[in-house]
């Protein structure tokens, strides 16, 4: 008998509850990963740099796999299609994966559910977050709403057993099998060898990906709460899209930290991901609409002038642009730098959320479909817990306090590398730079999107 291991968000071998799950059986185990058609096809940039980190992560596991006798198998195609194909030729009875809570993918796992259609069992379990949306409700088994009595309740609820360490590599060894790619057709089956050839991501080393995390609990997180919004400065974890990824498990992150001074503030970041999970979970609509409904009818814009400029880095504001062009250069947007610009599209151009949203998802390396529609209804104003409506950012100001001496600005601007820092964070001084003009006046703009906000 042997038992198939599905890997999806959990890209490693240790602390993988799955295939710790899996390997509780004397059966040998066969791991797979799936390149999803369905999931290609809505990010067709061949250079997109998620694909290279997804690369190296396949990469990592196919080497330790080897050093154990097997062989990491990698498919191309859609897994309603290609697990029941899998599981039935090398006879699994039971298919072990971490679930998904995005609609689509839940979804997804009911269609490879019906289709396996006897041939076996898909059992999937909580690995991506420390507890189920299901496990943190309220006393009348809703679910939350609002962030802090979620985060209370959390917290309420959490112990060590939570966050314990799942030996799963510990018992590898003889245990796992290498798949004969014949027995798939020549489109499925992936030429491992051509697709984990060696890539390169600057920024990013998944073989740190540990030493990262000891790093930024031993020596940054005691500074994190001062520090994460400075967007000059190294005071995030910056392990955002390691955790999305599952190179490292959530787990991982309260065990070093948790009983750690100084954790409370980081600790909460943490939450929040998990809450904005449970609210897609519960409330899957809001992937699409704005979770209040009251502000359904806001009459957002897409024009296409204002949508080039931002996109483009050419808004006439440099803190606006700077954080595009790190977004694109870098695959990451620095969070504060996320706020601002969440603001400024949708306060001050008026433009659709879901235009940001979908923007993001195309160039985020820590793209997650729950904390990216989240963050963006709440700079909208039409999320759970979000900002009230008449609260936008001024983009000069949030500079001037969050990047006073202009080194995010320059750093992602060269053209203003030599302007004085009393003239970076002035519209009116930057004219005689040559910088480009606004494309909005800041307050007009402002008094336009709260007069909407308040008549709806």
């Amino acid at each position: 008998m042997t038992n198939l291991v599905w890997l999806r968000r959990n890209l490693r071998l240790d602390d993988n509850l799955p295939l710790f799950k899996a390997l509780q059986s004397p059966d040998k185990v066969q791991l797979v990963f799936i390149l999803d058609s369905d999931i290609l096809s809505r990010f067709p940039n061949p250079l997109d740099k998620r694909l290279a980190f997804i690369k190296i992560a396949l990469q990592s596991i196919d080497c330790q796999l080897q050093k154990y006798g097997g062989k990491l198998l990698v498919c191309r195609g859609r897994p309603q299609e290609l697990i029941p194909i899998i599981a039935k030729s090398i006879g699994a009875k039971k298919i072990f994966a971490d679930e998904d809570y995005e609609p689509a993918n839940i979804q997804r796992d009911a269609d490879v559910a019906k289709a396996l259609d006897g041939i076996a069992e898909l059992q999937l379990y909580c690995d991506h977050l420390i507890f189920h949306p299901k496990d943190i409700l309220k006393s009348d088994v809703s679910p939350f709403k609002i962030y802090t009595p979620y985060m209370k309740a959390f917290r309420n609820k959490l112990s060590h057993s939570r966050f314990l360490k799942y030996n799963s590599l510990e018992l590898l060894q003889g245990r796992v099998l290498s798949f004969p790619q014949d027995l798939l057709s020549q489109n499925d089956a992936v030429n491992t060898e051509q697709l984990l050839e060696s890539v390169i991501i600057p920024g990013y080393d998944i073989s740190k990906a540990h030493d990262i995390c000891d790093d930024f609990i031993l020596n940054k997180m005691k500074s994190y709460q001062d520090k994460r919004d400075a967007m000059s400065c190294n005071g995030t974890s910056k392990l955002s899209a390691y955790l999305r990824f599952g190179v490292i498990s959530i787990r991982e992150l309260f065990r070093k930290a948790y009983d750690k001074d100084n954790s409370f503030t980081w600790i909460n970041e943490l939450i929040w991901r998990e809450f904005y999970t449970s609210i897609l979970y519960h409330f899957p609509y809001s992937a699409n609409s704005e979770f209040n409904s009251k502000y359904a009818n806001i009459p957002w814009g897409n024009d296409e002038g204002l949508l080039s400029a931002i996109t483009n880095a050419r808004t006439g504001y440099p803190i606006i642009d700077a954080a595009i062009n790190e977004l694109i250069a870098t695959g990451w947007m620095h969070n504060r730098a996320r706020m601002i610009v969440a603001s400024f599209w949708t306060k001050n151009l008026f433009l659709d959320w879901r235009l940001g949203e979908e923007f993001f998802a195309q160039h985020l390396m820590d793209y997650e479909l729950a904390s990216n529609v989240g963050g963006w209804q709440w700079s909208a104003s039409c999320g759970t817990d979000a900002q009230p409506y008449f609260r936008v950012f001024n983009p000069m100001l949030q500079s001037q306090k969050f990047d006073a001496l202009g080194e995010y600005i320059k750093r992602y601007i060269p053209f203003l590398r030599n302007v004085p820092v009393k003239d970076i964070h002035n519209i009116d001084a930057l004219k005689s730079y040559n910088y480009i003009p606004p494309i909005v006046d800041y307050v007009s703009s402002r008094n336009r999107a709260i007069y909407i906000f308040k008549n709806i």
